[in-house]
């Protein structure tokens, strides 16, 4: 069973949309600025309707901002962590803690597309130095999440799932430049931070996880979302 419409429900949609003994919760708040309460309790109202229907095992996707000192106070991290407080009332339960998750979406509050469409639109970005991002395909999500779920591995914990390498926003944009051969319209600012995600997971799954611990995984990422099928098409992540 699958709860929820959007990138992550799409992708565990083959293979768990008709299962009964597991659910996939991917109906979660998808813009890590809100603020509105209302958007956290409609989230937070579904998600206690479904551990009132004692799911056999239930899988969530929280976020690895918890641990972004820049990030980490926000009402969406706080949001965050209560959900999966509550997740651990299940008898059985996973929560995968995901970064910035890149697929085919619409949703312009994730950091790709909004870069995408802001160097398209020849708008100026402004870039915090010393900031760096986590991005993740979510089909590598799928994958993961596939292999701990089948295999039993870290039942009743919280797992992080993210590539072994960070990349910062400008080193982002150079890949974007290269990708769509449009110039970024850079405004720096020397502000910003960085953490790392511990992510011993990927050793745990070998081929899996491989792609994950590439260096250059980001920019393979970029081009798999972003690059046009023909010059002057839109882009076939967006």
């Amino acid at each position: 069973m699958i709860v929820g419409n959007g990138l992550l429900a799409r992708a565990f949609q083959d293979g768990y949309a008709q299962r009964e003994d597991v659910v996939i919760f991917a109906s979660g708040v998808s813009n890590s600025s809100e603020v509105n309460p209302a958007a956290f309790e409609r989230e937070r109202v579904l998600l206690n309707r479904t551990l009132a229907s004692k799911p056999a095992c239930l899988v969530y996707f929280s976020t690895c901002s918890v641990d972004d000192p820049e990030r980490g106070g926000t009402p969406y991290v706080r949001h965050k962590l209560e959900m999966e407080g509550l997740v651990s009332q299940a008898d059985r339960w996973f929560v995968f803690r995901l970064p910035q998750v890149v697929g085919q979406s619409e949703n312009q509050n994730t950091l790709t597309n909004n870069l995408y469409r802001s160097i398209l639109g020849g708008q100026t970005i402004p870039v915090w130095r010393h900031a760096r991002r986590y991005l993740v395909d979510v089909d590598d999500v799928r994958r993961i999440s596939d292999g701990l779920i089948s295999r039993g591995l870290h039942v009743n914990e919280v797992v992080n799932i993210a590539p072994r390498r960070s990349v910062s926003i400008d080193e982002l944009l150079d890949v974007f430049e290269r990708v769509t051969g449009r110039t970024a319209h850079r405004e720096c600012y020397d502000k910003g931070a960085s953490y790392e995600i511990q992510t011993p997971v990927l050793d745990e799954l070998g081929d899996e996880a491989r792609a994950l611990l590439d260096a250059g995984y980001s920019e393979a990422l970029v081009r798999k979302y972003y690059s046009p099928v023909a010059p002057g098409d839109e882009p076939r992540g967006t």
